[in-house]
């Protein structure tokens, strides 16, 4: 009787903090309703799970008798991957999402003491973003491992904690390439798809603008941005302002000066902490493709 109250208290005090809700559909053992996570992620599937009987929504039976701490375990992790795959679907990038969204930390090479320094250095970034609303740059030529490290810095801070927190990556040269499409669009198809996105960059946790100074031109002629590009950029770092934001970029900050003007530069190197990919591009040598 005394597990039952304090499993009943517990799921209470989940409820109460926002963590778990009822549901509508009823227990076919118990008779009990069922509990699941609150999040807003789209999904075809109910995580309804009876807290007595371990009973899911589908029938699925998890364990009988099984405490709400072992259930919100396996929930948490559930959604965990639902909430990264909803990064995948949501984010603005022409590359293979299988290669771009599949970096980690424990994947990242570090073969010399100074890439070791450039991941713990990231590390201590996604450690410090749990508490701190962050803005890092990483800046380096191509190759060198930034959008690695920036993306298994997203994951760290996202799974880390409740699964009720959003992300998303934009590629900066992608994104503006899709804002022309959308002027002359007949359907509105990537007019949907970059206001969802704009959404996100609005309201997300922690954002990715991958690769901001490669729209034209390259680190060893630096074409300077045009008003619609720097317009877009500006409206990018407001929207981030007083939140979690990782950048990337091949250029140095005296280039970043000559691509969009110093006004600009200033406003993105506002307060931000930086990392610089001083390094070799390994992309031959290891055989994978970074960048």
């Amino acid at each position: 009787m005394g597990n039952l109250t304090s499993q009943a208290v517990m799921i209470a005090n989940l409820i109460s903090q926002g963590v778990l809700e009822e549901t509508a559909v009823i227990c076919p053992e118990c008779k009990s309703r069922m509990v699941r996570h609150i999040t807003d992620e789209p999904t075809d599937i109910d995580y309804s799970v009876c807290p007595n009987c371990g009973i899911t929504a589908n029938g699925l039976k998890i364990k009988h008798g099984a405490d709400i701490e072992s259930i919100d375990g396996q929930y948490q992790a559930q959604l965990q991957k639902q909430m990264w795959q909803g990064v995948i679907k949501n984010s603005i990038t022409l590359g293979n999402p299988n290669i771009i969204f599949s970096k980690r930390f424990d994947n990242f090479i570090a073969e010399t003491d100074k890439t070791k320094e450039i991941g713990n250095q990231a590390y201590i970034f996604a450690e410090q973003m749990r508490k701190e609303t962050l803005h890092v740059i990483l800046t380096g030529t191509t190759g060198t491992g930034k959008t690695h490290l920036a993306v298994a810095m997203m994951y760290k801070y996202l799974m880390d904690g409740e699964a009720n927190k959003h992300g998303i990556l934009v590629n900066f040269s992608d994104y503006v390439a899709l804002k022309k499409l959308a002027m002359n669009e007949m359907n509105g198809e990537t007019r949907r798809l970059l206001t969802r996105a704009d959404k996100l960059v609005q309201k997300s946790e922690i954002v990715i603008l991958d690769d901001i100074g490669a729209e034209r031109g390259g680190t060893k002629e630096v074409v300077t941005a045009t008003d619609f590009e720097t317009g877009l950029l500006l409206q990018f770092m407001n929207a981030r302002e007083g939140k979690r934001l990782i950048i990337t970029s091949n250029l140095t900050s005296e280039q970043l000066d000559k691509k969009y003007d110093q006004r600009t530069t200033s406003r993105i190197m506002y307060r931000i902490q930086g990392i610089e990919f001083d390094i070799p591009d390994y992309r031959e040598k290891s055989g994978v493709i970074q960048s």
